[in-house]
């Protein structure tokens, strides 16, 4: 049965870190990204999936001002499978938040 996930960052920074990792079963729709600047200026994000150890860039260095926030998708949906890891990282600490949200298992 299909159900609704969220994957959270608080702080996204210069480590790169995962905000979902998607589950055995699928598939999955990825149907948003948001990302708020909560840094002192203007910053660059980058947001990816990493499939099989291959990189796909939903944002590379998207450019977002101070406070506001961006849909990273732009109304598109992206297909994830078992394994696929959404990953986010920033040119300084503390500088976004990130919320994904995941429809599992649309097929179900």
């Amino acid at each position: 049965m299909a159900a609704f996930d969220n994957g959270i960052l608080a702080n996204v920074g210069t480590t790169e870190a995962a905000i979902y990792t998607a589950p055995i079963g699928g598939p999955h729709l990825l149907i948003s990204v948001i990302a708020t600047n909560i840094f002192g200026a203007g910053l660059g994000i980058n947001i990816k999936v990493v499939r099989s150890g291959t990189t796909i860039w939903l944002a590379h260095n998207r450019r977002i001002s101070t406070d506001e926030s961006a849909e990273i998708l732009m109304g598109s949906k992206v297909s994830l499978e078992a394994g696929d890891i959404i990953k986010a990282s920033a040119a300084a600490d503390n500088a976004f938040s990130v919320i994904a949200t995941i429809t599992e298992d649309v097929l179900s």
